[in-house]
């Protein structure tokens, strides 16, 4: 039984371990990407 419970604990933390870091994986490649198109937009709008 406390081996049980010991082991949702874990898998628990591991869980919100997990999707925190996705989270901030996301949030780190938007950030990448909107350097990204503004570099793109700056150009194009000079050829206009």
């Amino acid at each position: 039984m406390i081996k049980t419970l010991i082991k949702l604990k874990i898998l628990k933390f591991v869980l919100i371990g997990g999707v925190s870091v996705a989270y901030a994986f996301k949030r780190y490649c938007d950030q990448k990407n909107e350097v990204k198109s503004k570099k793109i937009k700056k150009p194009s709008l000079l050829t206009r």
